[in-house]
């Protein structure tokens, strides 16, 4: 982009008329030197029919320009307006002037906006209305060229502003700039908006269809406001105020807008801006249907709307049965604010001589599933339930046969009901079949298959299993015949494709050549891996695994690779291995490093069956071989325990370490080390030591692996340092590189776990948490941190997926609650894992399982309530009260006892009365 004025070149004066060959080359020179006004007098001259014949050149310059690798700000200013006006269909210009290369900031030079400004008016407005039309930038930081000349064009020709979402985006993103406009001189620059506005006369058009486009980013601006009156919502307030804008209009579409939902951020925006126009009671009950539709939105908008619903009540312009839908729809919510608001509504209803109205609309509460709301909504109907009688009465009755038996007493002393158990005796666990191993499918025989294989795992995100078959059969098919490979997969490969299984078919057809593939095993610079699944010491090995393997597709061509596991969790078959490397043998194949490490560590070496005796491994006599039946002989890589880091244990670069609690686990030393390491395969350019890019494994250090392998095992630090943690995106590639580790894989994830947890969450991390539990191996420290993390995820998604982990390692017997319990209750004082979330995700695993989370809850309680309660501690007493309720948990808890005894009205006091109760006394 030009980041200045342009400096034309001056003119040498009309040329004489050509040939139309030789004038196409002549207005080529002038438009690649930027002489405006030379361009100006060799398109103005000429009729449509001249004008059309100089495209084509035109079209080879804009490549020209495109493809270059310097800036050529004045040329392709030049080339905007003259393809513009040389394109005599409206279509062709709006087409050319939408055009992404052409995004300069000093388009309106006089001698080209001349050029606009002389072509018909019909032109201009079919120009501007289509490019009217034409997807707006979202972030105002784009390309703004295609808006303006739309603007300059319907000024123009006359024509209105047209209705166009779009358009009313471009409008707010340009009127949002403090810049000077030449183009538009009457703006007044600055931040001053409101002074724009007011000078501008789209204004009363556009601004009342501000609801009407997507403009929550926009209306949180300007950026260059300094002051809130000078942004979006505050300026159209004012104008609506003083009559510029149609202020009917702007609330009517606000309210609409509204009602449509959305993102619960950009809600909020739109939240912003009607609650800037403040409507008054009239205009809020002529809105009244839509602010009811708004009470099953966000809890941000069902709370506007309910104020604005109450004050229209209190004022008696709300009728009957419009509180009473409101009060059906609000008091059915989950937000404990929005439900005691309306209570409290209720409550003045009834007071206001409207009892029956209240009592019946109360009676919904009654089975609300928190208990504390129950008792507010009882309270409401012990104020006022001598007003209750016939129907209403019976109502009333079978509505507290839904009422928690903690409020047994009540229910019955107001209304006569007794209240009958929840469950006639406790409920058992209903826990899932452990997982078994599921056998990876068959090979992919024929081109055919790798391509629709392929295809369909480019169409998905990247997992292990698709991943897994894809790469074997590329690298099959590519033994067997490459250039039927190429064939098949021409429909359904893209030619820059750049995500990870579309590279490695490029480097198996050909398509990145082999020089490239080279580099990237010679420099680190010139990787063909880096994005986030490829970063901290788990990623670079798995890209050193993707690296070796594009050199094999690409050079070095074997039958197979040999860590291509036999179950879908990325277990590998001993026997399966030995045949494999008898194979190699029978070729002279020479196994890859990363390759053969990533075998052996998929490889179990516990002799559950028996392969280390098996006559095809004592068969073996390559190096390799002999190595695998060392590694079954000597148990493989030992598995080792995880003590915990206390949090503010100083270790330079790890990630949060004075808030967070990690996992320490000693180094593997050993045999078993040693048996990983392999020579590096002869890759030109790569010495001895491997190539930077960890695309070869290099030879192995003195009496160990090369370095990618070796990384994978620690030291612990080097997961949780900050770039580790932050700058990689693990995924279900990484669960299935230690099959038979499930402590290890636990330690190598808990740092993105815990960004999970964080203030502000990421996403889907925990969503690796049942595939650990379906890996194998010891759960120990790390597994249960793992899992704590998990259960405190700021995403109900990702407490779902830790809440399937739990009850799958509950059902392999693998799960400690007591050890569980001790690492939250460490996470809740630290403030890692917040206590409502882990009330949340504990309730989801109470449903199919309340003797597992009693299990969990009963060794966190007495922690939890001698420690000093954390605020929302009372949900959790809560969840522990069903969970004895439904486990028939007797047998008194001192700490839930003191609690109890304590004076009071808190929620955390009334439910340890309840759990109190419950556990009955010693």
């Amino acid at each position: 982009m030009s980041t200045g004025p342009v400096e034309p070149v001056e003119s040498t004066g009309p040329a004489a008329p050509a040939e139309p060959a030789d004038f196409a080359e002549e207005l080529a020179a002038a438009v690649r030197e930027a002489r405006f006004a030379d361009v100006a007098d060799l398109v103005g001259a000429l009729p449509d029919a001249r004008r059309r014949a100089a495209l084509p050149r035109l079209g080879r310059l804009r490549r020209e320009l495109r493809d270059g690798g310097h800036s050529r700000g004045g040329a392709t200013t030049a080339l905007l307006v003259a393809g513009a006006v040389c394109h005599t269909a409206p279509s062709g210009a709006a087409d050319w002037i939408g055009g992404r290369e052409f995004d300069v900031r000093y388009w309106a030079q006089p001698p080209l906006v001349a050029l606009l400004d002389d072509r018909p008016a019909r032109w201009q407005r079919e120009v501007a209305l289509r490019l009217a039309r034409r997807p707006a930038d979202r972030t105002g930081w784009g390309n703004t060229v295609p808006y303006e000349i739309a603007e300059h064009l319907l000024r123009r020709s006359d024509t209105p502003p047209p209705a166009e979402p779009e358009f009313v985006l471009g409008w707010m993103n340009d009127r949002s700039r403090p810049e000077p406009r030449p183009w538009l001189r009457l703006l007044p620059p600055g931040p001053d908006l409101y002074a724009r506005l007011s000078a501008d006369a789209f204004a009363p058009v556009l601004a009342p269809l501000v609801f009407d486009a997507d403009t929550a980013a926009q209306l949180s601006g300007p950026w260059a406001a300094t002051d809130p009156a000078q942004r979006w919502p505050a300026v159209l307030a004012r104008l609506a105020a003083e009559g510029t804008v149609d202020r009917t209009a702007l609330l009517g579409r606000g309210f609409a807008r509204l009602v449509r939902g959305g993102a619960p951020g950009e809600l909020r925006a739109y939240l912003e801006a009607l609650r800037a126009l403040a409507p008054g009671p009239d205009e809020l009950a002529a809105n009244r249907r839509a602010l009811l539709a708004l009470l099953d939105g966000p809890s941000t908008v069902a709370g506007y709307a309910q104020e604005a619903l109450a004050a229209l009540d209190g004022a008696g312009r709300l009728a009957a049965e419009e509180v009473a839908e409101a009060s059906g729809v609000l008091l059915a919510r989950p937000e404990k604010k929005l439900v005691r608001a309306q209570l409290g509504w209720l409550e003045r209803v009834a007071a206001g001589g409207r009892a029956e109205l209240a009592l019946r609309a109360a009676a919904d509460c009654l089975g609300h599933p928190d208990r504390q709301l129950q008792g507010q909504a009882l309270k409401l109907l012990k104020r006022h339930v001598a007003e209750a009688d016939g129907e209403l009465l019976t109502e009333l009755r079978a509505a507290a046969l839904l009422l928690d038996p903690a409020h047994a007493r009540t229910a019955t002393e107001l209304l006569g009901v007794d209240v009958p158990p929840l469950a006639a005796g406790p409920d058992a666990d209903r826990l899932p079949e452990p997982p078994r191993r599921v056998p990876l499918p068959g090979p992919l025989a024929t081109p055919a298959e790798v391509a629709e294989e392929l295809a369909a795992a480019l169409a998905a995100p990247e997992e292990s299993v698709s991943f897994e078959r894809v790469l074997d059969g590329l690298v099959r098919q590519v033994w067997a015949d490459r250039s039927a490979l190429a064939a098949a997969l021409a429909p359904v490969w893209p030619a820059d494709e750049w995500r990870t299984l579309g590279v490695l078919a490029g480097a198996a057809t050909g398509a990145v050549p082999r020089s490239r593939v080279l580099r990237a095993q010679q420099s680190r610079a010139d990787r063909l891996f880096g994005g986030w699944g490829f970063r901290g010491p788990v990623g670079e090995f798995l890209a050193a695994r993707l690296h070796e393997a594009a050199w094999r597709l690409a050079a070095d061509p074997v039958p197979f690779l040999l860590s291509t596991p036999t179950w879908c969790n990325g277990a590998l078959d001993a026997r399966e291995l030995a045949a494999r490397l008898a194979r190699y043998e029978q070729l002279g194949a020479r196994p890859g490093p990363v390759d053969f490490a990533l075998a052996l560590l998929r490889t179990a070496a516990d002799g559950s069956d028996g392969a280390e005796d098996a006559e095809d491994v004592r068969a073996l006599t390559s190096r390799a071989g002999r190595q695998l039946a060392a590694w079954l002989r000597g148990g493989g890589l030992p598995r080792r325990g995880c003590v915990p880091v206390p949090a503010g244990t100083w270790t330079t670069g790890v990630w949060c370490a004075e808030f967070r609690r990690y996992a320490q686990q000693p180094e593997p030393v050993g045999p078993a080390l040693e048996l990983l390491a392999l020579p590096a395969l002869k890759i030109p350019g790569t010495g001895p030591a491997g190539g930077p890019a960890g695309g070869s494994a290099g030879e192995p250090a003195e009496g160990g692996p090369a370095t990618a392998v070796r990384a994978l095992f620690g030291p612990a630090r080097d997961f949780q340092l900050g770039s580790a943690v932050t700058d990689s995106l693990p995924d279900s590639r990484w669960i299935a590189l230690l099959p038979h580790h499930r402590e290890e894989l636990a330690l190598r994830i808990t740092g993105q776990l815990a960004e999970s947890a964080a203030d502000t969450p990421e996403r889907g991390h925990p969503q690796l948490l049942p595939l650990l539990a379906e890996a194998e191996g010891p759960c120990g420290f790390a597994v249960h941190q793992a899992l704590a993390y998990g259960l405190g995820a700021g995403h109900a998604e990702d407490r779902s997926a830790t809440v399937d982990a739990l009850l799958s390692l509950a059902a392999q017997r693998q799960l400690d609650p007591a050890a569980l319990a001790a690492e939250v209750y460490e996470l809740l004082v630290l403030g890692a894992v917040k206590p409502n979330r882990l009330a949340a995700s504990l309730a989801e695993l109470a449903d199919p399982a309340p003797r597992l989370t009693w299990s969990v809850l009963a060794p966190l309680l007495p922690a939890l309530l001698d420690g000093g309660p954390p605020r929302g501690a009372a949900d959790l007493v809560a969840v522990a009260v069903d969970c004895a309720r439904r486990s028939g948990a007797r047998g008194p808890i001192d700490a839930v006892t003191r609690t109890a005894a304590r004076k009071g009205g808190t929620k955390l006091l009334a439910e340890a009365r309840n759990l109190a109760a419950l556990l009955g006394p010693a």
